[in-house]
């Protein structure tokens, strides 16, 4: 999947997969904020460009 997203110019750490049980929940919104910060610190997306062209 990783390889798919690649060759569609999205960068290997702009994606994330991740396997949390339902019973996770602090861990589940634990990942979502950290996903979050660290994808607001690489700023928007290259592809963005393309989309809004």
């Amino acid at each position: 999947m990783k390889g798919i997203l690649n060759q569609m110019g999205f960068t290997e750490d702009r994606i994330w997969l991740k396997w949390i049980s339902a019973s996770e929940g602090k861990l589940f919104a634990d990942t979502v904020t950290k996903m979050t910060e660290d994808l607001r610190k690489m700023g928007p997306n290259p592809m963005k460009q393309l989309w809004n062209a």
